[in-house]
């Protein structure tokens, strides 16, 4: 049997689907109101700023085996902002009809099984027999993503403590890490 791909029209994200809609919305840059250099300046996006861990002394590598990782807050975090997006109609699927579990270890992770998700994603973009392939700015990559459907941003914790700021500013000398999930 012989695998086909079929060609699609690209898709860029959920948030362009809508732009005709939310031209009031937008501001500066190039009125996408994407992650490109065009629109960062003076954008804000929600900031999460982990507790950064210093395992360079003994008594802190003890102390982080007998405590439990901070996933509580960081779980409750990602599923209510994933939420927001929801309601705002720039998610497709509901990820809390989803069973949700901590992976044993350190370091916590949070782990989905999202049954049925590839039947709501959009189509891939790219020849799936070629793994390094030349990058074609007009098809998906993350700097066209809206920052409405940007999750947060993240960093370390400048005073050591795990915070969650709503509106922080982006650093336009540094490249945000961003929490950009919904890539179906």
């Amino acid at each position: 049997m012989m695998l086909r791909i079929k060609r699609v029209p690209t898709v860029v994200s959920n948030y362009q689907k809508d732009e005709a809609d939310d031209t009031a919305r937008r501001t500066a840059g190039c009125g996408k109101n994407c992650l490109k250099s065009c629109c960062i300046p003076g954008a804000k996006l929600p900031l999460y700023a982990f507790k950064k861990v210093n395992m360079e002394r003994e008594e802190d590598v003890l102390k982080m085996e007998n405590t439990e990782p901070p996933v509580a807050f960081l779980d409750s975090l990602v599923l209510g902002e994933w939420e927001d997006r929801m309601q705002k109609g720039l998610f497709r699927y509901d990820v809390t009809a989803c069973e949700t579990k901590v992976i044993p270890g350190e370091y916590g992770f949070i782990a989905q099984l999202n049954e049925g998700r590839h039947l709501k994603k959009r189509p891939t973009e790219f020849r799936v027999d070629k793994v390094l392939q030349p990058f074609d700015g007009n098809k998906f990559n993350f700097t066209k993503v809206g920052q409405e459907e940007v999750l947060f941003q993240f960093e370390a914790s400048e005073d050591g403590e795990v915070q969650f700021y709503p509106n922080a500013p982006i650093d336009v000398e540094n490249s945000p890490s961003v929490v950009a999930i919904n890539v179906c």
